[in-house]
């Protein structure tokens, strides 16, 4: 009898690692490469880690901000924002770190502002506060104030 493959099985980290090279890779020919590529991986991989997803919708939000379309970063802002939690749980001590590298934040206000959602901007600007991610979200909120 042949005997049985094993499942290799790789960490968080590994496959993170994984997904950003061929990001990067992607990219390479541009924003609408770089979607194509995060798509086919979001679709052929129903086991991605949600840690993962949130990196994954990020890069997203960058991808659909550069092609200018607005609600497809707010889509994907939504999956970055649902799996949040996961990517802290997931990289554990690098998730500062992982936090500060990320933009769907930024492309959501840009989105929001570009679709007339003042307010729903202004939200991101306090959850970004809230996630402590730096003084500049301060100014941005400020800018928007007025929205209130």
């Amino acid at each position: 009898m042949a005997k049985r493959i094993e499942r290799i099985q790789k960490s968080v980290k590994e496959i993170l690692e994984d997904l950003l090279a061929g990001h990067r890779e992607a990219a390479f020919n541009g924003p609408a490469s770089a979607l194509k590529y995060l798509n086919r991986t979001m679709e052929g991989q129903q086991s991605l880690p949600n840690g993962v997803k949130a990196v994954a919708f990020d890069l997203m939000a960058e991808a659909k901000a550069q092609l200018q379309d607005w609600e497809g970063v707010e889509e994907a802002l939504q999956g970055f924002l649902s799996n949040l939690p996961a990517m802290e749980e997931a990289l554990g001590h690098q998730f500062r770190e992982a936090l500060e590298a990320t933009t769907a934040l930024e492309r959501g206000v840009q989105a929001r502002s570009e679709l007339g959602d003042f307010h729903g901007a202004l939200e991101l600007c306090d959850r970004a506060l809230e996630l402590n991610l730096g003084a500049h979200w301060q100014a941005k909120r400020d800018s928007l104030d007025w929205a209130r």
